[in-house]
């Protein structure tokens, strides 16, 4: 355990001198910011700057926007899209980075095992990514109450658990394919390439979405919008864990079959 908060140790300082503590939350902060804000002044827009009749029919397209419509936009547009692809880019390189510039083999020179480096880094990832989101998430239901009216709260804490899952789903999977691949660009295409397809995936339905983690996103929208089922809930949580600690042993295995150093 000495040797495993030493690594938190070093994950967390090098958080720091990269500045990712920093960047990374004012991002999504700024993704949780967008919707609401957008959403309240588009018709004022469309109004200064559209042409007649045109921007009027905008409008009543868009019709009065609800609270908890306005959050699952937030979920749905923002975090889901945008917040998912930078994601994947500011964690790309976790374990690439350390094996390309022999940090790596110079660590497991020291009395650590697999196991400690890629739970440290994992930790460390779900801690940056999760508490990034949970700014955005706030903030995003901050402005909501204030522009479009109530929310419930405990809809919107369990809500953002289910959603927070998939997110962990995410940043595992980008920690896997940075043990397997030696390219970050291949990282990042390989991780938002999957995550989009699972994505798509998820509007089909059907019961094989159980065994979809992009599922667990619009179980989220739908306990934020009042009157929506949720198919297949409790399964596709219990599910996606498990995917969850598959990935990390795979990441486990992965750092102890592949090179520690990257070969020319």
């Amino acid at each position: 355990m000495t040797h495993f908060s030493a690594l938190i140790g070093k994950e967390w300082l090098e958080q720091r001198r990269s500045l990712k503590i920093i960047w990374l939350p004012i991002v999504f902060a700024l993704l949780g910011l967008t919707q609401p804000m957008m959403m309240y002044f588009l018709p004022d827009i469309l109004k200064a700057f559209g042409t007649g009749n045109e921007a009027e029919q905008v409008i009543n397209l868009m019709g009065n926007q609800s609270a908890q419509a306005v959050m699952a936009q937030t979920l749905g547009s923002q975090f889901d899209q945008l917040g998912i692809i930078i994601i994947v880019v500011a964690l790309m390189a976790c374990i690439q980075s350390d094996r390309t510039k022999g940090m790596l083999a110079f660590i497991m020179t020291r009395p650590v095992n697999t196991i400690e480096y890629v739970l440290s880094k994992w930790v460390m990832q779900c801690l940056m990514g999760l508490g990034s989101l949970l700014i955005g998430y706030i903030l995003a239901a901050y402005y909501t109450y204030f522009l479009f009216g109530e929310l419930s709260i405990n809809t919107l804490i369990e809500s953002f658990f289910v959603y927070a899952l998939w997110f962990v789903f995410v940043i595992s999977l980008v920690v896997f394919a940075s043990a397997a691949f030696d390219s970050s660009a291949i990282v990042a295409m390989v991780s938002v390439f999957i995550a989009i397809l699972l994505g798509v995936i998820s509007g089909f339905g059907g019961w094989v979405q159980m065994f979809n983690p992009a599922y667990l996103s619009k179980n989220a929208t739908a306990l934020i919008m009042p009157g929506q089922s949720m198919d297949y809930y409790l399964p596709t949580i219990f599910i996606t864990i498990a995917w969850i600690v598959l990935l990390v042993i795979l990441t486990i295995f992965m750092v102890k079959i592949k090179p520690l150093q990257k070969t020319e």
